[in-house]
C-alpha cells in the first residue's frame, strides 16, 4: 500500500513540475513573439529593400517561427533573429534630413522595446541600424486612393485560399500584420481605452491556443474590439456563418436600456411595435447580451448596444422564440428569420424631400439625407429655397450630396474639418491637413436650418452634420452618434477574415476630436418606449414644435401640453385617438407630406376620436392647436 502511494506522490509531482515547465516554457515563448511582432513590423515599415517590395517578408517571419518556438535559449532565439532580419538585405543610406515629429503626431515614438534584454547586442545593433538610416518612402505594402487619404493596405498577401492549412504559423503572422498596421497608421491608438502593447500580450496566447477556425476567428474578432472603433467591421466565412445570414421580420433598438421592437412587417401579427424583448429563445435577453458583448465593437457604449442588437437579430433560417413585454403582459412568440426580411425592413418609401405648412402659413422643409441624391439637390433647394426653415434628417447614411448642399448655404467655401492623415511614406508620423469645400454663393438659402441625428449617424453621415452645423443658428437635435468620423481601410488577414478601421482621423476646424465622441446635439432628445409605442418620432416631433410662427425657439420651454399627452395607434387605419392630459379643448389640423390642409378638426373634451377615414394610405402631420401654443405629430395612415 505504501509503494502504491509512493508511486501516485511521484506520478503527481512529476506532472506538477511537467506543467509548471510547460507554463514557464510557454510564457518564454509568448514574450519572444511579442517582441518578434515589433522587430518583424519595424523592418517591415521602415527597411528599404522590404519597402520596395523586393523581400516576401512575410516568408522570412514564417520561416523563422518554429526555430523562435524551439529556441531552447535566448542566445539560439537570437540566432534565428538575426537570420530573420538579415533576409531584408542591406539597408540603403540617404544624406536627406529626417523630418522631426512632435509627440502628439507620432504613433511609433517609444523606442525603448529595443533595447529590452531579451535581443543580443547584435540584434539592437541591427534594429538600431535601421533607426538611424531611415527617410521617408515610398512603400509596397501601404497605400493611398488619392493623395492625402488614408492608408490601404492592397498589397498584403490574404491567404484567403488556404483556410483549410491555418496553422500556428499563419495565426502569428495574421496577429503581427494586424497589431503592426495599428500601431504605425491608425490615428486613435492613443484613445484606446487599453494600451495597444497589453492587447498584443493578452491576445497573442489566446488566439495561438485556439483548436478550430472558428475558435481562432472568434478569438480574433475580439482582439480587433480594442482598437475601440465603430469603424472595426469584420467579416470572414466561418464568422458570418456563425452569425447567420436569416434576419427575423421585425427591427429593434436599445432605448432606456431595453431591447425594443421598432418595426415589424405587416401581416406579422404576434409581435407590435413598442414590445420589450425580455427573452430569445428562453434566454434572458440581458445575460445573453453580456456573453455576447466581448464581440461587439463600437467608439462608445451606444453603438456597442447597437452592435449587440446586430448580433444577435442575426441567425440560422429555423424559428426561434421571443418573449415580449408589451406593456399590459408578457408573451411568447415563435418566429422564423428568413433572407428578404432585412432588405423589406429597410426600404424606404418617404420621399427625399417634403414641404409642409404650419400655422400662420409658415411653410419649412423636411429633407431625407438618406433618401436625397446628389442629381436631386438643385432640384431640393429650388422647391425649399424660399422655405422659412429645412429640417434635415440624418439618422441614416447620407448619399454624398454635402458637397453639392453647402454650395446652396454658404456665401463662401467652409473648413470643415481638420484631419491628422497617416503618411505613408514615414510609418507612424501622422499629418494635419485642413479640408475646405464649397464654391459659395452670393445667393445662400435664408431661413433656418435644424439637423437630426442619433446613434445610426456614423462616419459620413457625422461628417455631414460637422458641414451643414455651421450655418448660422443652426440648432442640433439628437443624441450620441457613431463617433467613428474618418476614412475606412481594409485589413486582409489569414483565414478569410476582413477586418476595417477609421485611419483618418477626423477634428473639427478648432482640433475638437469627434472620434469616440460623436456629434454633440444643442437639444438632448431620446426616443421613449411609450413614444415608440404610440407611433411617434419624438427628435422629428422636437424639431417641428421648435418652429413657432416661423422662429425657432427652445422646444423645451414651449410644450404647455401635459407630458402624458397621447395620439394613437400609430400606425392607425381609420380613426386615431387622442388624450390631451390637462388640456380641454383644441383643434387639430391634418396636413400631407406636401403641406396641404386637408381637414380640420376642433375638439372640445380632452379625451376622443378623429375619424380620418377618408385619407389615402400614407403619412400626414397632426397639428393640434392649444391655448397657447402648438404642437405637431407625425401620423401614419395604413
Amino acid at each position: 500500500m505504501k509503494t502504491v502511494i509512493k508511486l501516485t506522490l511521484i506520478t503527481i509531482l512529476f506532472f506538477m513540475s511537467f506543467q509548471s515547465y510547460a507554463q514557464v516554457a510557454d510564457s518564454t515563448y509568448y514574450k519572444r513573439l511579442f517582441y518578434t511582432c515589433k522587430a518583424w513590423g519595424y523592418v517591415k515599415y521602415y527597411h528599404t529593400e522590404v519597402a520596395k517590395g523586393n523581400v516576401n517578408w512575410d516568408d522570412a517571419l514564417l520561416d523563422a517561427l518554429d526555430a523562435i518556438k524551439n529556441a531552447p535559449d535566448n542566445a539560439s532565439f537570437n540566432t534565428t533573429l538575426m537570420e530573420m532580419l538579415n533576409k531584408a538585405g542591406d539597408m540603403e543610406t540617404s544624406s536627406a534630413d529626417l523630418p522631426s515629429i512632435p509627440d502628439s503626431l507620432n504613433n511609433n515614438k517609444d523606442y525603448t522595446w529595443i533595447e529590452n534584454p531579451i535581443f543580443s547586442t547584435s540584434v539592437k545593433e541591427n534594429l538600431n541600424a535601421i533607426k538611424i538610416k531611415f527617410r521617408p518612402q515610398d512603400h509596397f505594402y501601404v497605400n493611398q486612393p488619392w493623395v492625402g487619404g488614408n492608408p490601404t493596405f492592397k498589397n498584403d498577401n490574404a491567404y484567403s485560399s488556404n483556410t483549410e492549412e491555418l496553422n500556428e504559423k499563419t495565426k502569428i503572422l495574421a496577429i503581427f500584420r494586424y497589431w503592426n498596421i495599428i500601431h504605425y497608421f491608425f490615428p486613435y491608438k492613443d484613445i484606446m481605452d487599453q494600451h495597444w502593447d497589453a492587447s498584443l500580450t493578452e491576445f497573442i496566447p489566446q488566439i495561438i491556443e485556439t483548436s478550430t477556425l472558428l475558435d481562432y476567428t472568434l478569438t480574433f474578432k475580439r482582439f480587433t474590439t480594442k482598437i475601440n472603433d465603430s469603424h472595426a467591421f469584420f467579416t470572414a466565412p466561418v464568422y458570418d456563418y456563425w452569425k447567420g445570414r436569416a434576419y427575423p421580420p421585425f427591427l429593434v433598438r436599445f432605448i432606456e436600456n431595453e431591447m425594443v421592437i421598432t418595426q415589424v412587417l405587416p401581416n406579422v401579427n404576434e409581435i407590435k411595435v413598442g414590445d420589450i424583448i425580455k427573452k430569445w429563445n428562453g434566454e434572458d435577453i440581458n445575460l445573453l447580451r453580456d456573453s455576447l458583448r466581448k464581440y461587439a465593437h463600437g467608439s462608445n457604449d451606444v453603438i456597442i448596444e447597437r452592435e449587440l442588437n446586430s448580433i444577435i437579430m442575426s441567425g440560422d433560417f429555423v424559428p426561434f422564440t421571443i418573449t415580449v413585454d408589451n406593456g399590459t403582459t408578457i408573451d411568447e412568440e415563435s418566429l422564423t428569420r428568413n433572407s428578404t426580411n432585412f432588405a423589406k425592413l429597410n426600404t424606404n418609401t418617404n420621399p427625399a424631400w417634403s414641404k409642409v405648412t404650419l400655422e400662420q402659413n409658415c411653410t419649412i422643409g423636411i429633407v431625407d439625407m438618406g433618401k436625397l441624391k446628389e442629381e436631386e439637390v438643385r432640384s431640393m433647394f429650388n422647391d425649399l429655397g424660399e422655405t422659412k426653415a429645412i429640417i434635415f434628417d440624418i439618422r441614416n447614411y447620407p448619399n454624398g450630396t454635402l458637397w453639392e448642399i453647402v454650395n446652396y448655404i454658404y456665401r463662401t467655401p467652409i473648413n470643415i474639418a481638420n484631419f491628422t492623415t497617416p503618411d505613408i511614406t514615414y510609418p507612424g508620423r501622422l499629418v494635419w491637413q485642413s479640408e475646405i469645400i464649397g464654391n459659395g454663393t452670393s445667393k445662400p438659402y435664408s431661413g433656418k436650418i435644424i439637423l437630426l441625428f442619433d446613434e445610426r449617424t456614423q462616419s459620413h453621415a457625422e461628417y455631414t452634420v460637422m458641414g451643414l452645423e455651421q450655418f448660422p443658428h443652426a440648432i442640433k437635435i439628437g443624441s450620441t452618434t457613431a463617433g467613428a468620423d474618418g476614412n475606412v481601410s481594409r485589413i486582409s488577414l489569414p483565414g478569410q477574415i476582413f477586418t476595417y478601421g477609421t485611419f483618418l482621423g477626423t477634428y473639427y476646424p478648432d482640433y475638437t476630436p469627434t472620434q469616440r465622441v460623436g456629434i454633440i446635439p444643442d437639444f438632448e432628445v431620446h426616443p421613449t418606449i411609450a413614444g415608440i409605442r404610440e407611433g411617434r418620432d419624438e427628435l422629428m416631433e422636437f424639431a417641428l414644435n421648435t418652429i413657432t410662427n416661423c422662429n425657432i425657439v427652445n422646444g423645451l420651454e414651449q410644450n404647455n401640453f401635459d407630458t402624458n399627452f397621447k395620439l394613437y395607434p400609430n400606425p392607425t387605419s381609420g380613426e386615431v385617438y387622442y388624450d390631451l392630459g390637462n388640456v380641454e379643448s383644441s383643434i387639430f389640423e391634418i396636413f400631407d407630406t406636401q403641406g396641404r390642409k386637408i381637414k380640420t378638426v376642433n375638439i372640445n373634451s380632452s379625451t376622443g376620436k378623429i375619424d380620418i377615414s377618408e385619407l389615402r394610405t400614407g403619412a400626414y402631420f397632426i397639428k393640434i392647436i392649444g391655448d397657447k401654443n402648438v404642437q405637431i405629430r407625425l401620423i401614419i395612415e395604413e
